[in-house]
């Protein structure tokens, strides 16, 4: 391949007669992209960085408790007549000189669920992109189905580039790396090949003889990632682990974790890195289990009012999928909450102006039916309509439609 990008940097170079704009700006804090921007990125490209979504502390805690695991499961199997066990603790990787997938257990792994309730509970990012990613809503969201950390040492080669998985119509997987360390470019960061989650760019792929040309032919971004950051990437697009140089390069921990989604009906193709013994959960299942274990300091709390009051304290500081979540439960009379109509869209107002796709598509019900609100609007219900479609919220744009033949019968 030839030059190599890197993940999140604009392509384009800025416009000269705007340099002094830009300039002024420069010294405000950047803010990252919406939801819905974020989202379109990962259809399109097939990855997208996230920033920040893991504190660098808790980050560095995490890496030294992988990397100790680690050197225990190399030293249990180097003992003689357990040389078979190594599945106990290792996933497959390609090639492994100098490179494991190591499986990580979830119950009693304190760091590890504190990690996790930081990227999925703490920070709404990430959970909303895979609910909107995958379609997800309220009784079927997107599950777990890979729970490891990939490390590498100086010495290990870059492996072949390759997607996690054939294609198909709906991506099978979403699969997030969470750097545990700055990743320099010594250290054989991953590659990927934007755009290469499409029905072409795998024939191209699979046709052997030229595969080397249709690589060659595609640009490429790397990701150096600070420690926290990641990469969010659909299993359909093609990468490989880079290189990690025997002389200048040093020890590489990537957290990860994929989820299965519930639009893709085909085989998967390949088993998932996760410990046998970890029940394949949903998101909302498992930050709900992370919010009893963590967020209400271990103390267990499961009654329906103790779960509103998490979901309500969430909600109150902001986390779109909490609000979500409230505006079900006061919609349908779920979870201990009386049936509160008005109540409902009140929550669910909140999270639509964050780009949660189903909240724009309830609320747009909402406006449509006339329930909760003053008087139907019918033109405030296109409009959400039309943003849930945007996201490829399934259900948004036959009710766009819906809707927009309900005006022009109106007018």
């Amino acid at each position: 391949q030839g030059n190599v990008g890197v993940l999140g940097e604009l392509s384009h170079k800025p416009n000269n007669n705007k340099k002094k704009k830009k300039a002024k700006k420069a010294t405000k804090k950047k803010k990252g992209p919406s939801t819905a921007q974020a989202v379109r990125t990962l259809n399109q490209d097939g990855i997208v960085r996230l920033d920040g979504i893991l504190s660098p502390s808790t980050a560095e805690t995490l890496c030294k408790e992988i990397l100790e695991r680690r050197d225990n499961a190399y030293a249990a199997i180097s003992s003689p007549g357990n040389e078979e066990d190594w599945r106990k603790y290792f996933a497959d990787v390609l090639l492994k000189t100098n490179r494991c997938d190591l499986l990580l257990p979830f119950e009693g792994n304190n760091s590890l669920q504190r990690a996790l309730y930081e990227i999925l509970v703490s920070s709404n990012k990430l959970s909303s992109m895979l609910q909107t990613a995958t379609g997800g809503d309220h009784y079927n969201d997107a599950t777990l189905y890979e729970l490891s950390a990939l490390i590498s040492e100086p010495g290990s080669p870059r492996q072949p580039v390759h997607p996690d998985n054939p294609h198909q119509e709906y991506s099978p997987l979403y699969t997030v790396f969470i750097a545990l360390q700055d990743i320099k470019d010594e250290m054989g960061p991953t590659i990927f090949l934007p755009k290469t989650n499409t029905a072409d760019a795998h024939d191209q792929y699979n046709n052997i003889p030229q595969r080397d040309a249709f690589l060659e032919s595609r640009p490429s971004v790397a990701a150096l990632l600070n420690t926290g950051d990641a990469s969010l990437f659909d299993s359909r697009t093609m990468h490989c682990g880079g290189a990690n140089d025997e002389l200048e390069g040093s020890t590489r921990v990537l957290l990860y974790m994929s989820f299965r989604n519930p639009r893709a009906t085909e085989p998967i193709g390949n088993v998932g890195s996760i410990m046998p013994d970890i029940e394949r959960m949903t998101i909302r299942d498992l930050r709900n289990k992370l919010m009893a274990n963590i967020g209400n300091g271990g103390k267990k709390g499961d009654d329906a009012t103790t779960n509103n009051d998490k979901i309500r304290l969430l909600a109150e500081k902001g986390d779109a999928l909490s609000q979500l979540q409230l505006g079900i439960n006061y919609y349908v009379g779920d979870n201990g909450l009386e049936t509160n109509h008005a109540e409902a869209v009140r929550w669910f107002e909140l999270a639509a102006a964050q780009g949660n796709a189903h909240a724009q598509f309830n609320l747009g019900c909402c406006h449509s039916l006339g329930i909760g609100v003053p008087q139907p609007d019918v033109d405030r219900a296109i409009e959400l309509f039309q943003l849930a479609a945007e996201q490829n919220h399934p259900g948004a744009r036959e009710a766009f439609d819906e809707a927009s033949e309900q005006k022009k019968m109106n007018l």
